[in-house]
């Protein structure tokens, strides 16, 4: 592929210069004409400028285009108002919002799962949403709803695929996958080219911000519990634990705190939802 990729370069380098040579050529054999005669289209009478300087007759919106400002100010209005038809109806018509009723939000540890999966860059390289075709599904499992996707802010849908898609990755592997994945990614998949994230076996995870994170959830419409924010970090240890227990029985020694275990909880968790309903 990368033979292919260099002589598909090549070939378009070769045009980029191509296209320099017939410029230079195309002017080396024309000549400057200081005096070319030039004729001017006759303008067609559809004004009369008073002593004034003002314009008279002439069609009906030439008024509307004399006035650039005030035109541009009545189309914002309007594209404004049009776009407020639009999107006010979407967002309070609760119909409109797809939902299944095993789709429950992210724990607390997941959530900061979440959030160190974005920050460290996963989100470029892997997409999370299996396209309805025989190919996706034969690969990643059943197709992604848009109704699993209603407590994710934001999505992370992604448009690049470098590594597979992660949508349906929860519980296909243990635990102890994950962990050796991030720590040598060659360990689990020979050939890949995915770096190394050592760092997160040895990272304290920030929970400082834990509860204002599930709070603002809350307030945007995702049904947590009441009282959810206050314990979220009592919960957030706890399934930690459970984590890090499970790492133990596999002889690996992790502290709960640490950065890795909450991102096993969230890639542990993409897409299970459905699997969950499917198994009930």
């Amino acid at each position: 592929m990368y033979y292919l990729r260099g002589i598909g370069g090549v070939l378009y380098l070769g045009g980029v210069f191509l296209m320099i040579y017939n410029i230079v050529k195309t002017v080396k054999s024309g000549s400057l004409l200081a005096n070319e005669e030039a004729q001017a289209a006759p303008l067609m009478p559809a004004a009369v400028i008073k002593n004034t300087g003002e314009h008279t007759g002439g069609h009906w919106h030439r008024m509307i285009e004399r006035r650039p400002v005030q035109m541009a100010v009545f189309a914002t209005v309007a594209i404004l108002i049009g776009g407020l038809v639009e999107m006010i109806p979407t967002f309070l018509v609760e119909s409109n919002v797809p939902t299944i009723a095993s789709v429950k939000p992210y724990t607390a540890l997941e959530l900061q799962g979440r959030d160190v999966y974005i920050k460290e860059g996963c989100v470029n390289c892997h997409s999370q949403m299996v396209r309805p075709f025989r190919s996706e599904t034969e690969r990643y499992g059943e197709y992604s709803k848009a109704g699993e996707f209603v407590y994710d802010r934001p999505f992370l849908w992604g448009s690049k695929r470098t590594g597979p898609d992660l949508h349906r990755v929860g519980g296909k592997y243990p635990h102890s996958w994950h962990y050796h994945h991030m720590l040598d990614p060659t360990s689990m998949s020979p050939g890949s080219i995915m770096p190394a994230y050592p760092w997160l076996l040895e990272k304290d995870l920030d929970v400082s911000d834990t509860q204002a994170k599930i709070e603002t959830l809350t307030s945007l419409g995702t049904p947590y519990a009441p009282g959810y924010a206050q314990k979220a970090n009592e919960d957030l240890a706890r399934q930690a634990k459970e984590i890090a227990a499970e790492l133990k029985k596999e002889n690996i020694e992790v502290k709960p705190e640490k950065e890795i275990v909450a991102l096993i909880a969230y890639l542990q968790r993409l897409g299970t939802d459905i699997k969950v309903k499917e198994e009930k």
